[in-house]
């Protein structure tokens, strides 16, 4: 990372604390998680997807994090919000929430939203969503988003397209999305606030092991292929793999996920908030280490 680009990303994190709030030493969004182990085995075509070495590997082994995403350390797993998976495979970071769209286009563009979301004067947040109509999809579907009964049961979402390029060099634009292979249904909030705080962790062992597949949701022909604000109309999905989760486990050192940390045979998204998260979560940690 040049000096530019870090000085850009310390600049990001900043702002981003002031505007979403700070814990010393804990994440900004993703302070309570889990960690667990596992491994992920390709599907047999999907060598043939892309050539990435994961997909052509009999099995490789994982590194996962499962988290919420607001609240800091004191918050309600049945608060509204979402859930996240960041996974390490091999070569390839995923890092996925349970939001199939993002509420924004870029780095600073999230900053005014947090600002927008705190903010104490009640002008202010409709004020943003008239500068920023693209949040309204990724808003609405939080808004009719009810509690997980475990992080195990729903669908992971990484909101950008990547590229996926196969033996010939024809590159492929796909979302990739990790779906339970036993989904549970939702609970009612009611029902999750008399939970524990933390109950999606405490009730993480007993759902191990616990399997996901990794799939690549490719779009229509009309579909706008570079913005992670929008839905896409496309229905095809590719299996590339299962991903197999089996038991929690505290790493000695803990994976630096970066959203753009991808191997051979996959490339980067091409939208500014890829590169925005990247730079922000380089700069996180050396916040977090300070």
């Amino acid at each position: 990372m040049n000096s530019n680009t870090q000085a850009e990303g310390t600049h990001l994190v900043e702002q981003l604390a002031a505007a979403a709030g700070e814990e010393p030493g804990r994440r900004l969004l993703h302070a309570r998680g889990v960690w667990v182990k596992g491994a992920f085995t390709p599907s047999p075509h999907a060598a043939g997807i892309s050539t990435a070495g994961v997909f052509s590997a009999p099995r490789t082994p994982v590194t996962a994090r499962f988290s919420t995403t607001l609240g800091g350390s004191g918050g309600h797993d049945g608060d509204p919000g979402d859930q996240g998976l960041a996974i390490r495979v091999g070569d390839l970071d995923l890092v996925t929430f349970t939001l199939p769209v993002f509420f924004v286009r870029t780095g600073p563009d999230l900053i005014d939203f947090f600002r927008a979301t705190r903010s104490d004067d009640p002008a202010v947040f409709p004020a943003f969503l008239r500068g920023h109509p693209e949040a309204a999809t990724a808003l609405g579907l939080a808004g009719k988003a009810r509690p997980a009964a475990s992080f195990t049961g729903v669908t992971y979402h990484a909101v950008h397209a990547f590229g996926l390029v196969d033996t010939a060099g024809t590159t492929r634009w796909a979302r990739l999305s990790l779906r339970p292979l036993r989904p549970l249904p939702s609970l009612d909030p009611a029902l999750a606030r008399t939970l524990p705080g933390d109950y999606l962790t405490r009730d993480l062992t007993d759902r191990l092991p616990a399997g996901f597949e990794l799939t690549a949701h490719l779009p229509g022909a009309a579909d706008e292929v570079h913005d992670p604000t929008r839905l896409w109309t496309g229905t095809e999905t590719v299996s590339l793999g299962t991903l197999t989760l089996t038991r929690s486990h505290v790493p000695s050192t803990e994976p630096e996920f970066d959203p753009l940390r991808l191997p051979q045979g996959i490339e980067a998204p091409q939208d500014q908030l890829s590169k925005d998260r990247s730079t922000a979560y380089e700069a996180a940690r050396r916040r977090r280490a300070s």
